[in-house]
């Protein structure tokens, strides 16, 4: 391929990476190659913990803090339990295998999230049966006064779709979401800065 003159006297200007800019970019294809197993569900817990012990003793300890780093960059709220569980059971895996590590410190923080994680779920359908109720009455009516003029209609999918574009509902999970999500981010934090 040929480059312009400006593109070559700009590409030696950059330079090449440095050894250890190249180190650590082959450092992060390894780790990488080790997670993406895990993380698509190839891998259990217990392969992931021997393939990143055999990773650090060639790289060194940071491995180990990068792997839970990179875990802990996908815990979500709204995801699958069992995902989340995994998740969890790698991060505490992998903490046993730092000579000081925090393992209790982690697995209460880990316990908070869990904790957060099922009162944002009972909080919100909770909100959403109270809402619900209130609509029922009124989509009920209106169903009722529908029939007398000779139409049919479905109660069940008019009473979800007015309840999801609900301005109650929007209002209530718009500040329900971003509280939970300010809560976990505060947890998360703590857990990197832990690691």
């Amino acid at each position: 391929m040929d480059l312009s003159p400006r593109a070559q006297e700009r590409l030696a200007r950059i330079g090449s990476l440095s050894e250890a800019e190249q180190q650590r970019l082959r450092q992060n294809a390894e780790l990488e190659a080790v997670l993406t197993p895990f993380f698509t569900g190839m891998a259990t817990t217990e392969e992931l913990w021997q393939q990143v012990k055999d990773l650090s003793a060639s790289t060194g300890p940071d491995t180990i803090r990068q792997a839970q780093t990179r875990i802990t960059d996908t815990l979500r709220l709204q995801m699958n339990p069992d995902d989340f569980e995994k998740r969890k059971a790698a991060l505490l895996a992998l903490e046993t295998l730092k000579e000081s590590g925090k393992y209790s410190a982690l697995e209460l923080l880990l316990g908070s999230i869990v904790s957060l994680r099922q009162r944002y779920e009972d909080v919100k359908q909770q909100a959403l049966d109270q809402i619900r109720q209130q609509l029922e009455g009124q989509v009920r009516a209106a169903a009722e006064q529908a029939r007398r003029q000779g139409m049919l209609v479905d109660t069940e999918s008019t009473l979800e779709a007015s309840l999801k574009s609900s301005p109650e509902w929007r209002d209530f999970i718009m500040r329900h979401d971003a509280g939970a999500q300010k809560t976990l981010d505060d947890y998360l934090a703590r857990i990197r800065a832990m690691l």
